[in-house]
């Protein structure tokens, strides 16, 4: 794995340094990355679409940033790897086997619909890849939310989403506990609202432990003798 698959690994684990390029604080970070389309100051990352977003992350102070591709090829890594991307993003259609053979340079596969079968996503996830971009809807439907939680399941990889600057916090932590460990936002967004997102996601509540999600209720019985007592239901 490369930078980019690493940031998200270490953000999740809330152990991330500030990845963004602006000034550094010292500020319990966001267990997700908050990435932007071009280079907004604050960002963990940018995702370059055009000539002048490359040319700006690599002019710029930009540690972390990758660029989407039209068709995965060797030689369309080997050129985005030169030119410092971190990471590439790509569709499947199209998409050359041996071009997911470097390691120094991460992978983002996106995917146009959460629906895929079962062993497809298992097999999607068995090459790694550093996030899986998908598109949803907001504000969340709960069926969106159960598709993420589906795909997470059974690929094992971190997704990620485009959202809007004002994603609420409900949102937010829907889902994140559902898999998603990346945010972008679009290319309007401003330094403000890369800070707000951040801002709503460090305050989220903890994640329950899997001890706590994985706990049956206690549902008390009268005994005879008029005593109360419990009895795992």
């Amino acid at each position: 794995m490369a930078k980019f698959a690493d940031a998200i690994r270490d953000r999740r684990k809330s152990r991330q340094r500030r990845l963004g390029f602006g000034a550094a604080a010292e500020e319990p970070q966001p267990s997700m990355l908050v990435g932007t389309i071009g280079v907004v100051e604050g960002a963990d990352f940018c995702l370059a679409l055009s000539d002048d977003d490359v040319a700006a992350a690599e002019s710029g102070d930009v540690d972390l940033w990758g660029t989407r591709v039209d068709a995965l090829t060797p030689e369309n890594v080997a050129s985005a790897k030169d030119r410092g991307a971190a990471f590439v993003s790509f569709e499947l259609d199209g998409a050359r086997a041996d071009s997911m053979l470097d390691d120094e340079i991460d992978y983002v596969v996106r995917l146009a619909d959460l629906r895929i079968e079962e062993a497809d996503a298992r097999a999607l996830g068995s090459l790694r890849p550093a996030e899986l971009a998908v598109e949803v809807d907001f504000p969340v439907s709960l069926s969106t939310i159960l598709g993420l939680r589906r795909l997470a399941m059974f690929a094992s990889a971190p997704m990620g989403v485009k959202c809007p600057v004002d994603i609420s916090s409900g949102d937010i932590e829907a889902l994140r506990d559902s898999g998603v460990a990346v945010f972008v936002l679009g290319p309007d967004a401003s330094a403000d609202d890369v800070a707000a997102v951040k801002g709503r996601i460090a305050d989220l509540p903890e994640r329950k432990s899997k001890r706590d999600e994985d706990a049956q209720p206690l549902i008390p019985t009268m005994r005879a003798d008029g005593d109360n007592g419990t009895e795992e239901g």
